[in-house]
């Protein structure tokens, strides 16, 4: 009875192999070549990179360059509709 509890837990432990993400149509690309659309779809982001939301940074705003007198409606109006824009 021993021997049977080993088998199943050996069939049990064996890693079942996943969907590739990645199916190559055409072509007979190299491991360099693969690697290397990997590493491309990779930096271009996913949903689970950038899944946190990030405050938003408005230092360096152009606005904020604009050489209006302090006193103009014209800024006021214009920083205001910059800055507390979400």
């Amino acid at each position: 009875m021993s021997e049977e509890t080993e088998a199943t837990t050996a069939v049990e432990e064996t890693p079942v192999a996943a969907e590739p993400l990645i199916k190559v149509l055409r072509g007979n690309p190299t491991d360099h070549e693969i690697a290397a659309l990997v590493a491309v779809l990779g930096a271009a982001g996913g949903a689970s990179a950038g899944s946190e939301k990030r405050d938003r940074n408005m230092w360096g705003h152009p606005v904020d360059k604009l050489r209006m007198p302090l006193f103009s409606w014209q800024r006021i109006t214009l920083l205001e509709r910059t800055h507390m824009r979400r």
